[in-house]
């Protein structure tokens, strides 16, 4: 019979695995370019536009300065105060308002991340989403506490044009979160590389065979496991979106960004995972079992 081996840590993905990227994220951009079709006078498919080609540039529907950056400050730069107060401040206060009402955490992760943490085993965040907005959404989550280290690809300087209280907040570290290990990792680490989870290995000083890798994205987290030797779980319920909000996610969101943080149907498997789960709270059973080797 396979010996098992104590399970030390789990390794997970963000978007899909711990909470719902698209269920908020859909509604927050909504939210927001009504905002600015109110505040600016411009056409939607204008607005839509000009903060995709921005997003596509950094890689993510969350990057903070989309709005002075794109297309739609153009033709008020001449004053970039009254622009901040009447455009951006709104827009920015329409996404967190809904951010905050649909970001929320998947049945079972609440209950899987306690009882890792009852059987002592370390809880890794490995992302392909930026630093600033992936600790902002475990800060928001109240999951930053309960997350030992945080992996995820590198943060955005402030630009110039902003709110001189941002810059502020920025300098005394009012957007970072509780987690006690931030790493910055290049962009050769992001997933399906095995690079980030080779790094936390290194940095934790743990074994492949110690290991569980979390993740929805077969592609992704799954390949990275199997690159990496460690046992990959497949949080399969991560990979269900309605037909309703993809197509809305379609309409606003950059597709490079898309293909990052959403998983593929759940039956286009180009590898076979060695687990999968309907529920994060089964990594508990896993954690019990104890990793064949």
């Amino acid at each position: 019979m396979p010996a098992s081996r104590k399970i030390e840590a789990v390794i997970t993905d963000l978007d899909g695995t711990l909470y719902s990227w698209v269920d908020y994220i859909v509604p927050a951009l909504e939210a927001m370019v009504r905002s600015l079709e109110q505040t600016t006078g411009m056409p939607r498919i204008r607005i839509v536009q000009s903060l995709k080609e921005v997003y596509e540039k950094h890689g993510t529907n969350e990057y903070a300065f989309a709005i002075q950056e794109s297309q739609i400050f153009h033709e008020f730069s001449y004053d970039f105060d009254s622009f901040n107060a009447l455009v951006i401040d709104p827009a920015r206060r329409a996404f967190s308002d809904m951010r905050r009402r649909y970001l929320k955490p998947y049945r079972g992760v609440m209950d899987g991340i306690a009882g890792l943490h009852e059987r002592g085993v370390k809880i890794i965040a490995l992302t392909d989403a930026p630093r600033g907005p992936a600790e902002r959404r475990l800060k928001q989550l109240e999951l930053d506490a309960s997350i030992d280290g945080l992996y995820s690809l590198e943060g955005f300087p402030v630009p110039d044009l902003v709110d001189e209280q941002v810059k502020e907040r920025e300098r005394v570290g009012y957007y970072k979160s509780r987690v006690p290990t931030v790493v910055e990792l290049p962009e050769d680490c992001e997933k399906p590389s095995p690079h980030g989870i080779d790094r936390i290995l290194a940095d934790f000083e743990l074994g492949a065979d110690e290991v569980l890798v979390v993740g929805d994205n077969i592609k992704k987290d799954m390949a990275a496991a199997q690159a990496a030797g460690t046992l990959g779980v497949w949080a399969e319920y991560g990979t269900y979106i309605s037909p309703e909000y993809r197509e809305r996610l379609d309409a606003i969101s950059a597709r490079s960004v898309t293909r990052k943080n959403v998983a593929e149907e759940p039956g286009a498997k180009t590898i076979q995972p060695a687990i999968a789960i309907s529920n994060f709270s089964r990594v508990l059973d896993i954690v019990d079992r104890g990793a064949k080797t």
